[in-house]
């Protein structure tokens, strides 16, 4: 029981002693503004992460605008409910489905901005970086995923489709926008929390966890969609698919999807015999 004398206000109260002033507490923000600041961290922040892929998201919808249908079975899973509104226009407050849907679009996109913009991101430099970081996790990211299969790190073995270059742009887009949004976001991402949170798992044991069971299920989709079944392919598939897991889980959101694209792109046209 305290002391009835005791008084409160004492300055000499320890629990007082922790509690940063006005100037502290401007530094310390000024300090983790710096922190968000700096690259590694920066190429982390999903609002980033949402400018970097919007080319990706542009090239793709003009190519399936201009195709007339879908190039990439995620991409067309992931729009199955706005299909749906499309065919069933609902009220809501009475306003059209898609026309709230495409409001929340914007809204996003320009809270990406604010945030972005607080974090000095609204600049070109380090858009450069993350996309010729992307680019060198592409050219390692097949040679990886063979290397369980082949014994060895080559660059080769990889056989290209011989498509056009504009083709590859826009299917690489595809794939790399809905796949990662599909697989490593959503999936990947769900599997971690569930794991970590609900089954109390270490980090690394709910890591591990979510990008096997992720690559596996990216690994499998791609017998479902047509392809003949082949172990070797879901070998590579699966260890491709936790490569892109480890590279979402470690560097983000954006350059996991700009790797995929880049690495279609690449195996559609320039990977050698």
């Amino acid at each position: 029981m305290a002391d009835e004398d005791e008084d409160p206000s004492d300055p000499s109260d320890p629990s007082d002693e922790f509690e940063p002033t006005p100037e502290e507490q401007e530094a310390l923000e000024q300090e983790r503004l710096e922190s968000e600041r700096r690259y590694i961290n920066l190429t982390r922040s999903l609002s980033v992460s949402l400018l970097f892929v919007l080319p990706l998201l542009l090239i793709y919808e003009l190519g399936v605008l201009i195709g007339g249908s879908e190039l990439n079975a995620a991409a067309e899973l992931m729009k199955k409910p706005i299909s749906w509104l499309q065919s069933h226009p609902t009220k809501l407050f009475g306003a059209d489905a898609m026309l709230l849907l495409n409001s929340l679009l914007i809204v996003v996109a320009l809270v990406a901005v604010w945030r972005a913009s607080r974090r000095n991101a609204l600049r070109l430099s380090p858009y450069l970086w993350m996309l010729t970081e992307s680019g060198v996790y592409a050219l390692l990211l097949g040679p990886l995923a063979l290397a369980p299969i082949t014994g060895q790190f080559q660059f080769s073995g990889l056989t290209p489709n011989g498509a056009s270059f504009l083709d590859a742009l826009v299917v690489g887009a595809g794939a790399g926008l809905y796949e990662e949004a599909f697989f490593r976001l959503m999936i990947l991402g769900t599997i971690y929390f569930l794991a970590k949170e609900l089954g109390n798992m270490r980090s690394f044991g709910a890591g591990m966890l979510a990008l096997f069971v992720s690559g596996a299920l990216f690994s499998a989709a791609h017998f479902m969609v047509g392809e003949m079944p082949d172990l070797g392919a879901f070998i590579f598939r699966l260890s491709a698919g936790m490569l892109l897991g480890l590279i979402y889980l470690t560097r983000g959101f954006g350059i996991a999807v700009w790797t995929h694209a880049l690495f279609d792109m690449y195996v559609m046209t320039l990977t050698p015999r």
